[in-house]
């Protein structure tokens, strides 16, 4: 799971501002296992992975854990009015800042 704020197409354009619920688009379960990207507004983009049962598995803290909802318990709860995304393209990465250059200050004398 992501911890920073998402800069994706999805949660960048002006119809991610909107703060009414939207109807949540249908969602055909997959044959096969299925990376999907959920955006809800307000928190960072979530990857899991969608099963062809329902059920939902994400990698989290290097772990793989499966939720104990499915997709549509999420989608009546925590995932109201989000976005999924299925097979989504890596999220960009934060380029790296260089550390500070240690200040560093004489000694005062008394």
């Amino acid at each position: 799971m992501r911890t920073r704020q998402c800069t994706c197409r999805h949660c960048t354009t002006p119809a991610a501002e909107v703060t009414a619920p939207r109807r949540p688009e249908p969602i055909e379960l997959p044959m096969e296992p299925r990376p999907i990207r959920v955006h809800s507004a307000g928190r960072p983009p979530m990857d899991c992975t969608l099963h062809p049962d329902g059920t939902l598995t994400a990698v989290i803290g290097g772990e793989l854990l499966r939720n104990r909802l499915t997709l549509a318990e999420m989608r009546e709860r925590n995932w109201a009015g989000a976005h999924i995304e299925f097979d989504p393209e890596p999220l960009n990465e934060e380029p790296e800042t260089e550390t500070a250059a240690e200040a560093v200050q004489e000694v005062l004398s008394l």
